[in-house]
């Protein structure tokens, strides 16, 4: 349900970068890029996370379609960075940007019936489907006992491409098929070892089924072929602070392993929509090994350094074919972790009467793609207290992950037991999982769009607020933005946060925030704080954050990646350059 604002509201016009073209470009490369999108007129230039990518040439810029150079320095950092137009009337809404490691060739159109020809080799084919109806062909020689890794990104690199990879070999009999990579991510892989030498052809087509989703302009891929690993599981998942971190990778062809590093997560563009776990900050710090992997390649020794940040870092493997991204580890805190090889773990837990006691599991948040895990509080009796799934129904590109968060406060101090357990009671070395405990009581989190503001010295403009609600919380909720008197709001309490009623969409509580920039405020950047609180002043303030919208514009519950501020942008005569 939505709260309607009872004032007039002046928002000025919004520049919106629909897709970026491509995704991204090779560390070292100056490549050409288009922005597409609205209200792209009196483009100024674009503005990244990092300085190592810079927009160095505008060559054309109209309204719906702005195009350039960006030069990628060697330095940058492999994987997603933050992309901003910067035009006369405001700045754009975030789109990711992504370093490669491999050269980059575009597909050709047309290429639905008679395949492009591309050569075998390390490389980024960067595609695109214009309609529901493009099917693209890349056709290629293959030697015999060769293996390669076709890894078509798309979600995971700031694109909304739901689609499927075929290999037919010469007389078109379909030699390989996938259409999802893992239970979570909906972008395919394939590995493949050719039987014979010989001239293959590879399709890219679009999911068409009854739930499919629009890209909205925004189909955009990266087709990743290499020779590189894949990595299915880490164990164990975590790490604090100035320990030692001893850490096992299982999955494919890893026998070329010979290095590893962990990247601290930049923003979180890595990320899908987590809760309640805390979101991850901005920064590219390293931490190397200490040294060489086993002989085997599939385990790596780290120390991390007591001023490590705490949150979420990437794991990256350095092997003979280049360097594969792995999956997320957490630093920081105390936790539990363990590889569900049985049925089930059983935790003794002592319940003091009236503590709040919060369990919860890191897995599907940090990259896992099997897990499901489920927890179940039991008494002394074997009565069940309390038990809790997923955080929310969704998979995906829709809001919400298989991880589980467990509330219970005890009506008396006794031992429990506290069960964990995958959904449909799978086992195995990659059912890998992190347990937290603490005395929290359930409470929210606070999301804010637009993610970016736009405004000239004294116009009012509007942020809304957006409330998800942790399992068990039920009260009504107080905003406000720091410092701005006039933005203040309240949920109420049977305000509703979870699945619709089609089962597919979310239901997202919204109250609309008025926000008046000073007349004298100088052209710029600002943050705005946005907070909440239980309503009577009960439980902690809360930070509202941020967020990267994926999916169409407005579409709430479509893939997104949690920002580190919520911002405005202040529109002055002398606003004239891209600010960092």
């Amino acid at each position: 349900m939505k709260i309607v604002a009872l004032f007039a509201i002046t928002v000025s016009a919004a520049p919106h970068v629909t897709r970026v073209a491509p995704l991204g470009g090779q560390a070292g490369a100056v490549i050409e890029v288009e922005l597409h999108g609205k209200d792209l007129g009196g483009f100024v230039s674009a503005r990244f996370d990092t300085a190592a990518l810079q927009w160095v040439e505008t060559i054309e810029a109209k309204a719906e379609l702005v195009r350039g150079r960006v030069r990628v320095d060697r330095t940058a950092a492999l994987g997603p960075h933050r992309l901003q137009a910067v035009t006369a009337k405001g700045v754009t809404n975030t789109r990711l940007f992504n370093v490669f490691e491999f050269e980059g060739v575009n597909e050709i159109e047309p290429n639905g019936k008679a395949a492009q020809t591309i050569a075998l080799k390390p490389q980024v084919v960067h595609g695109f489907m214009k309609t529901l109806a493009d099917v693209d062909r890349f056709t290629f020689e293959a030697r015999a006992g060769e293996r390669w890794l076709f890894d078509l990104q798309s979600i995971e690199r700031g694109g909304f491409l739901e689609c499927s990879l075929t290999l037919y070999d010469e007389q078109g009999n379909e030699a390989a098929f996938n259409e999802d990579q893992d239970e979570y991510l909906e972008t395919p892989r394939l590995s493949v070892t050719f039987p014979k030498t010989a001239r293959y052809t590879l399709k890219v087509d679009q999911y068409r089924g009854p739930q499919g989703v629009s890209c909205a302009g925004n189909c955009g891929y990266a087709l990743h072929i290499s020779k590189l690993p894949v990595v299915r599981s880490i164990f164990p998942l975590g790490a604090r602070p100035g320990s030692a971190y001893r850490v096992r990778f299982e999955g494919e062809a890893l026998d070329g392993v010979t290095g590893a590093y962990l990247q601290r997560a930049r923003g979180a563009e890595h990320y899908r929509m987590t809760f309640p776990f805390s979101m991850p900050i901005d920064g590219s710090d390293k931490i190397e090994t200490i040294d060489a992997l086993t002989a085997d390649g599939r385990e790596a020794r780290f120390q991390i350094p007591a001023a490590a940040t705490p949150g979420l870092w990437r794991l990256w493997l350095r092997t003979k074919h280049g360097a594969t991204e792995a999956m997320s580890v957490e630093i920081g805190g105390d936790a539990v972790d363990a590889v569900l090889t049985q049925k089930e773990h059983s935790y003794e837990i002592r319940l003091e009467q009236g503590k709040p006691f919060h369990a919860w599991t890191l897995a599907a948040q940090l990259g896992l793609p099997t897990i499901d895990t489920v927890l179940e509080l039991f008494d002394g009796e074997g009565k069940l207290l309390a038990e809790h799934d997923d955080l929310m129904t969704g998979q995906g590109t829709v809001i919400g992950n298989p991880d589980s968060s467990l509330y219970y406060t005890p009506k008396k101090t006794e031992t429990a037991k506290l069960v964990v357990r995958d959904r449909t009671s799978r086992t195995g070395a990659d059912f890998a999982y992190r347990l937290h405990f603490d005395d929290a009581e359930p409470s929210f989190q606070l999301l804010a769009e637009p993610e970016e503001l736009s405004a000239t010295p004294g116009e009012t403009v509007t942020l809304e607020a957006l409330l998800i609600k942790q399992p068990g919380f039920e009260s009504a909720v107080d905003v406000w933005i720091e410092g701005h008197p006039e933005a203040r709001g309240q949920f109420r309490a049977d305000q509703h946060f979870g699945p619709s009623g089609d089962g597919d969409n979310i239901n997202i509580p919204i109250v609309p925030l008025r926000v008046t920039i000073p007349k004298d405020a100088s052209a710029g950047d600002y943050s705005l704080q946005l907070r909440g609180q239980a309503a009577g002043k009960k439980g902690p303030v809360v930070e509202g954050l941020s967020t990267l919208w994926i999916g169409p514009n407005g579409k709430r519950n479509d893939t997104r990646r949690p920002l580190p501020r919520v911002s405005i942008h202040v529109i002055g005569p002398r606003d004239s350059r891209a600010r960092k």
